[in-house]
């Protein structure tokens, strides 16, 4: 550091407060943007995922800066807001289908059930016990329909109470993508240099491990939704369900989310058994449980783990850990942590003594 007046070097106590002054600015800042770290987290992911669709677009019309990230942004809006709709509404059909068809099982022959259940080893004499508790007591199902649909509607309120606290912050990460995108590229260049004259130049390197495991987790989210949509699909054709190949894409699609894809697969298998269905429904319920919510736990981790290097034990505790501890972003959070602190013990042991 030098003196801007006369271009002397500091001396040591103007260095200590400099820094100190510098530390300072950044606890404020960090206080001031604390609450808007998950959106602006949120935004730069998506920038990032989206930036090839960017790059062509600024290719095409290069003079048009604002209306090309006006353009994405209001795409991103579409493709957030497009599928939770048609979700809700579908949601809204499925449950009284679903209730209907519980009543309608509540008055079948349940004979063939109740030998096929008997004969599963274990649990199986436990859920016939309880079946027939539920078929001679219709009032029992009657209440347990009842508590179902309450609990139901009470997380359905908190949910939307979700939305109503997290629009702001939704809002706010759309906004911060529109000006990433704007901005982005001046953005990563102006701290990469700040980063070298503050004497981070070694992180800068780290860079490559970060961007490279941030490929790979959004690589298996896609992966894996396909994957978990094209078991399911050949579950529903099994089956006998109506257009499974469209049932398979909404389950590929809802399987982007944190537990999404049994939004589908579990109604349907529930429908199934209510039809009197029940080896297809409880088929399609096992299959889903045992199959299907496995490859979400099992591919995303292969697919980080051959990409980044990392070995597959250290992804899926990755993964896991980072969604426990961060929530959703925590997804994206966990790997990357894990990525470079991977990166940095490779360096620390495989370099000469």
């Amino acid at each position: 550091m030098t003196n801007g007046a006369e271009g002397a070097p500091l001396s040591f106590a103007q260095r200590v407060a400099a820094l100190v002054s510098l530390g300072i600015l950044l606890v404020g800042a960090y206080l001031v943007l604390q609450p808007f770290l998950v959106p602006i987290l949120w935004a730069a992911i998506l920038v990032y995922a989206t930036s090839p669709i960017y790059r062509w677009l600024t290719a095409r019309f290069p003079n048009r800066p604002i209306l090309n990230s006006l353009a994405m942004t209001l795409g991103l809006i579409l493709l957030l807001f497009g599928p939770a709709a048609i979700i809700s509404l579908s949601l809204a059909a499925e449950s009284a289908t679903v209730v209907e068809a519980l009543r309608e099982f509540s008055r079948q022959d349940h004979t063939p059930l109740m030998e096929f259940l008997v004969g599963i080893p274990l649990v199986g004499p436990t859920a016939a016990g309880e079946l027939e508790t539920l078929i001679q007591n219709p009032e029992i199902l009657t209440e347990t329909l009842l508590e179902w649909a309450q609990r139901s509607s009470g997380m359905l309120q908190e949910w939307a109470g979700d939305v109503a606290r997290n629009i702001a912050k939704l809002g706010i990460a759309l906004l911060t993508v529109f000006f990433f995108y704007l901005h982005g590229q001046t953005l990563v260049e102006q701290t990469r240099r700040a980063g070298l004259r503050l004497g981070f130049d070694r992180l800068w390197e780290y860079l490559p491990a970060v961007t490279r495991t941030l490929n790979a987790v959004l690589f298996g989210l896609i992966l894996t939704a396909l994957a978990q949509g094209l078991l399911a699909g050949i579950a529903y054709a099994v089956v006998g369900l109506p257009v499974p190949a469209l049932l398979g894409t909404a389950t590929a699609l809802l399987a982007l989310l944190p537990f999404g894809a049994p939004i589908i697969w579990v109604p349907a298998g529930v429908v199934l058994i209510g039809q009197g269905d029940w080896m297809g429904g409880i088929g399609l319920l096992l299959w889903g449980m045992l199959v299907v919510s496995w490859v979400d736990n099992l591919i995303r981790p292969m697919v980080i783990s051959a990409s980044t290097r990392i070995p597959f034990l250290l992804v899926f505790f990755g993964v896991i850990g980072g969604g426990l501890a961060f929530g959703l972003i925590g997804l994206f959070i966990g790997p990357i942590i894990l990525s470079v602190l991977m990166t940095v013990w490779r360096e620390w042991t495989e370099a000469p003594q």
